[in-house]
């Protein structure tokens, strides 16, 4: 599948590989040479590593006593993470730990100039959730998409108009 989409949109075009390390029921052996053949292959240019939590440590296998972070950090790649990444400072530790690049989903939504506020103040945080529905039409967000926000169970404060 991959294959074909790089035949299809060429060596220019950038293709990311989002990855939720806890999920589908694989190995993390697996999923780590599935990883490394997928980049030696060229396919992906970037890989969205997805851990639900960074600092978790692997508790059995080959890669015991390593962060899930740090078991994919080293193979040969561009890759970022994106964990629930909403302050300056966790970002930070994502790089230090070997990311290439943090991707920021959520804080992105909460305050579209997530980027700006983090580069202007190393301590920034964004807001806890979930947030009233008010913040987010403040912030230019539309009625149609609060209410995608509303099933997502945790961003938008509920009862909130």
């Amino acid at each position: 599948m991959i294959g074909g989409i790089r035949r299809e949109c060429g060596p220019d075009f950038r293709i990311g590989w989002h990855l939720s390390i806890e999920r589908y029921g694989l190995r993390l052996e697996e999923l780590r040479e599935m990883t490394a053949e997928i980049f030696d292959r060229e396919l992906i240019d970037y890989l969205d590593l997805a851990p639900w939590d960074y600092h978790q440590i692997v508790q059995e296998g080959s890669f015991r006593g390593r962060t899930l972070l740090n078991v994919f950090a080293d193979l040969p790649r561009k890759g970022g993470a994106a964990c629930r990444i909403r302050s300056a400072g966790r970002a930070t530790r994502l790089l230090d730990e070997g990311c290439d690049f943090v991707l920021i989903g959520r804080a992105g939504i909460l305050e579209r100039n997530c980027p700006v506020l983090v580069e202007s103040d190393a301590s920034h945080e964004s807001p806890a959730l979930p947030v009233p529905a008010d913040f987010l039409r403040k912030g230019g967000l539309s009625e149609r998409f609060i209410d995608h926000l509303r099933g997502w169970g945790d961003v938008v404060r509920p009862g909130s108009l």
